[in-house]
């Protein structure tokens, strides 16, 4: 697929903040792609450690890359990170293109939740293709036709590994991504649901054959979020490439157990700032689902594929609180 997405995450403070993503809003502007590639801010592993719930002992000055040498990931922490408390850990998947993780949940404003939310954030890249660009082995429509990264094994063991160096919450592991992000949050949900407590989407997909997502052990969770006016991978879907909007939380809600025909309409919110009133439509599938699982579908009426969530400066990033709070309200 030949579309580029959009774009900081570290621990950015301020006007490096503000400076990040601007940069980024201009260079999309432009229709230009940003380099994403940014390098590790590795810290040094602490010399005093604490205890987590589980009894293992983490450190106060953890290191803020894992993943080794070949695929390193960053990991941003809150400011005042205790290794003596549970966190969360949110992993986020960017989209297709020369943009990578860090701009891009900078872009989305994911990365001022991790304080606000008290998270541990996971920023892993890509593989990058023969003309530069960063892909994830979602499926064979997005965005690798040879089937030839592991991906599910790649994030499967960045997880094992942040579990072991910080104080991660077993029970709340998500997974947000964008576009093929997304297609490869749904393959962690098929593939890796031992690992994975609940997904968010952002206009993305799954496989277009249920059985070729069949979960080993409990279903996840599942929020789609996407434009009706979206160009680059189609609310209604593609037949033989990947399903709808709708079908995709149909399948997910019930696999879970849920009533699919008794969805509960949540009313309207403002997610997007270029689309003028409460555009997004919130309808959520509860009903006879297993016990801590259930879907949603998020429906941004003449949403397009890389929506503009907010403007810098212009107030808060309502999707990211939003969508990382409902993550948050998934437990297991």
């Amino acid at each position: 697929m030949g579309f580029t997405e959009t774009g900081s995450r570290s621990r950015v403070r301020g006007m490096k903040m503000l400076i990040s993503i601007l940069f980024i809003m201009m260079a999309h502007g432009c229709g230009s792609s940003d380099d994403g590639n940014g390098g590790g801010t590795g810290g040094s592993a602490g010399t005093g450690g604490q205890g987590g719930t589980g009894g293992q002992m983490f450190s106060a000055n953890p290191p803020l890359t894992i993943g080794g040498d070949e695929r390193p990931a960053e990991v941003d922490i809150p400011i005042d990170y205790d290794p003596a408390v549970s966190h969360p850990l949110v992993v986020f998947l960017h989209g297709f293109g020369t943009v990578a993780g860090k701009p891009q949940a900078a872009f989305f404003g994911v990365l001022g939740m991790v304080d606000a939310k008290d998270l541990v954030l996971l920023l892993p890249d890509g593989t990058l293709d023969e003309d530069g660009n960063y892909f994830w082995n979602g499926t064979p429509a997005c965005c690798d036709p040879d089937n030839a990264i592991d991906d599910v094994g790649y994030l499967s063991g960045l997880i094992e590994e942040a579990k072991q160096t910080y104080n991660i919450d077993e029970k709340r592991v998500y997974l947000l991504g964008y576009s093929n992000g997304g297609f490869m949050s749904y393959r962690m949900a098929c593939e890796a649901s031992e690992l994975v407590t609940a997904i968010v989407s952002l206009a993305g997909s799954t496989f277009p054959n249920g059985a070729d997502c069949q979960p080993a052990t409990r279903p996840v969770s599942v929020l789609q979020v996407h434009g009706t006016a979206d160009s680059t991978i189609l609310y209604d879907g593609v037949p033989g490439a990947y399903p709808s909007a709708v079908d995709t939380v149909g399948y997910f809600a019930s696999a879970a157990g849920c009533d699919t025909g008794s969805p509960t309409t949540l009313g309207d919110v403002d997610l997007v700032s270029s689309v003028d009133g409460d555009e997004t439509e919130q309808v959520a599938y509860t009903t006879g689902c297993q016990v801590g699982v259930d879907a949603a579908l998020w429906t941004t009426q003449d949403g397009i594929h890389r929506p503009v969530f907010y403007q810098p400066g212009s107030g808060s990033p309502v999707f990211a609180d939003l969508a990382t709070d409902w993550l948050l309200e998934h437990s297991r």
